[in-house]
């Protein structure tokens, strides 16, 4: 059904206000995004729209939708997909916002190609969320949404934050949450966030993205949970989560530490702020600057194809001219193939192994 509200709104090579649609790029409950040239500059965006009924139905989600134009454009930082133009057309009957193209695919593409990181692979993708946060928070910001879905790997290696459409601000206007309300992913949300989304600070988006960390560094959560029953009961229980290091042992213990400390339960024992976060991360020796891209000088682009968990049938194929995504994709092929190998390999001797073995009897027998 949604995919038939979105191909009803655009389709292929249609002009809007001086845009022309080339796909659809993705589709949500509330709404849909589409890739789309300017006319005039040559130049791709993306263009995300709320659905009709949606913006019918719930006004409020209208008011967030403006609000993620306002805030993006306030902060306007280099790890923070920008955002242009936001309206509404009459003539579709849509709210719209036009945004940066980011071409690449999202952190959580990464980690089901991948799996585990590297430390360091980690910390430049940790430390580009940190100064998006960081640059936000000077504007009283707070993402209330960090998740591996929210964070954009472009093709030079560029990492974007994205969706700021339940931010909070510490402007006291009509968009202000009420409070006892709930918003945010149930498996990356704070023990403060999950009773209560109003009353929260900077302090919960660290915390999520300790969430995050903790996945790049093991390829899975520090606990599994599919509603937000589940993580309230989890994150709100007195026991503390799992230490990174029994799940990959190779992280070191500084680093470990510092996780510790993102993801205290309690806000006052946790990293208090972004800008913290980055002061700690630099302490270690670690490097935060991720301002530009980091480009390498290869001569032509490399592209690589793979299916997420396996599917063969869902490609992604993302082109690149970063050394470090490449070598990252290249490993993750290799480990791919280990695994297939591995997995025919076993079923493989077995069958060699039984037919020695009748093999065996039958010579026995006819001695």
């Amino acid at each position: 059904m949604k995919d038939s509200i979105a191909t009803e709104i655009f389709q292929q090579g249609e002009n809007f206000r001086g845009y022309v649609i080339e796909s659809l790029l993705g589709i949500g409950g509330l709404g849909a995004v589409y890739l789309a040239r300017h006319e005039l500059m040559d130049q791709l965006f993306a263009i995300k729209i709320l659905y009709p009924y949606v913006a019918m139905q719930q006004p409020e989600y209208v008011r967030r939708f403006v609000r993620e134009a306002r805030i993006a454009a306030k902060i306007n930082h280099p790890n923070l997909v920008a955002v242009h133009d936001v309206g509404y057309d009459s003539s579709k009957d849509i709210y719209y916002l036009v945004m940066e193209y980011v071409d690449g695919c999202d952190l959580r593409d990464v980690i089901a190609l991948g799996g585990a990181m590297e430390s360091t692979d980690a910390v430049r993708i940790v430390a580009a969320v940190a100064n998006a946060l960081a640059s936000g928070e000077q504007f009283g910001v707070v993402h209330r949404d960090i998740k591996p879905e929210n964070v954009m790997i472009a093709k030079d290696g560029m990492v974007k934050l994205v969706d700021l459409g339940v931010a909070k601000s510490r402007n006291t206007d009509s968009l202000r949450t009420m409070p006892n309300t709930v918003f945010g992913t149930p498996a990356y949300i704070s023990p403060e966030q999950a009773q209560d989304s109003s009353s929260v600070d900077s302090r919960s988006d660290i915390y999520s993205l300790g969430v995050v960390f903790f996945e790049l560094l093991c390829g899975k959560r520090p606990y599994e949970c599919n509603t937000l029953g589940e993580a309230v009961r989890i994150i709100l229980s007195p026991k503390p989560l799992q230490d990174v290091r029994t799940v990959n042992p190779s992280v070191p213990a500084p680093l470990a530490g510092l996780l510790r400390e993102m993801l205290a339960k309690n806000p006052e024992k946790r990293i208090q702020n972004a800008s913290s976060l980055l002061e700690r991360l630099a302490s270690l020796g670690y490097d935060v600057n991720t301002s530009t891209a980091k480009k390498s000088p290869v001569d032509e682009e490399k592209e690589f194809s793979y299916s997420a968990f396996g599917n063969v049938e869902q490609k992604n194929t993302f082109v690149t001219q970063d050394k470090e995504i490449m070598s990252f994709v290249k490993a993750a092929k290799q480990k791919r193939r280990r695994q297939e190998l591995i997995r025919w390999a076993i079923p493989l001797t077995a069958l060699a192994l039984a037919t020695l073995a009748l093999i065996l009897a039958i010579a026995y027998k006819l001695s």
